[in-house]
């Protein structure tokens, strides 16, 4: 991730938190017109029920954690000074910091435990006995474990951020054609893991939406810590 304007990216990142609250605030249907759009009356979310669509789903979360098993070893090898050629101590560092304060405390121990919100095959609109409500608004019809935000989708984030750091280290090990294709599956695989929470009646559009911003920030500022060379 080199030659990062942390300045202009925070404000980006800024903007388009700011862009996607209006959005959902004045138009809170689009979260329901999409997942209507998976929505199959007398089956439900249909796709939740595909045996490859939930292979595919595991092994994406199954990506995560064995990119954080990387990064736990990638700082072992570093503290006996035997480390992971541009996979050093501090892109190790990064890696297991941003899956710990973004998937694990930001989204599933705070955000998913209190924020209360529905997930979308819970709610009325889409069989079940719970109220829709927006995803600004924090409410109380989930317990734990709610939609808001996406916690497979913030990882996801996190999986596609480790990809893009190991491009340096797989380019000079990979041969031409399978670099390539690891290029592919870093695209897709993280695209793939959004998509498919939304898909799977799991959680609205603004939930991975938002999970892909508080990601993108937390990102921004372990860079800013630990991947700039200080002058």
């Amino acid at each position: 991730m080199p030659g990062i304007d942390h300045r202009k990216a925070a404000i980006g990142l800024a903007g388009a938190f700011l862009m996607a609250v209006a959005v959902f605030a004045l138009w809170p249907g689009i979260d329901l017109a999409v997942s209507a759009a998976f929505f199959r009356e007398g089956e439900g979310f249909w796709l939740g029920r595909v045996e490859s669509v939930q292979a595919l789903r595991h092994f994406i979360w199954n990506l995560s954690i064995a990119a954080v098993l990387l990064s736990l070893v990638a700082l072992g090898l570093a503290a006996i000074r035997r480390p992971l050629p541009d996979f050093g101590a501090r892109p190790a560092g990064f890696v297991f910091l941003l899956y710990l304060l973004g998937p694990v405390l930001l989204v599933n121990a705070l955000l998913k435990n209190h924020w209360g919100r529905a997930r979308p095959a819970d709610t009325t609109e889409f069989g079940g006995t719970l109220t829709f409500t927006p995803p600004w608004l924090p409410s109380d019809q989930c317990a734990s474990n709610c939609s808001f935000v996406s916690g497979e989708g913030s990882a996801a984030v996190a999986l596609a951020i480790t990809f893009l750091l190991l491009v340096p280290l797989l380019r000079r090990v990979l041969p031409d054609l399978l670099f390539r294709a690891y290029v592919v599956l870093a695209v897709f695989l993280p695209a793939a893991g959004l998509a498919l929470r939304v898909m799977t009646g799991r959680h609205f559009l603004s939930d991975t939406v938002f999970a892909v911003l508080f990601v993108l920030a937390i990102a921004l500022g372990l860079h800013r810590w630990l991947l700039t060379e200080r002058r």
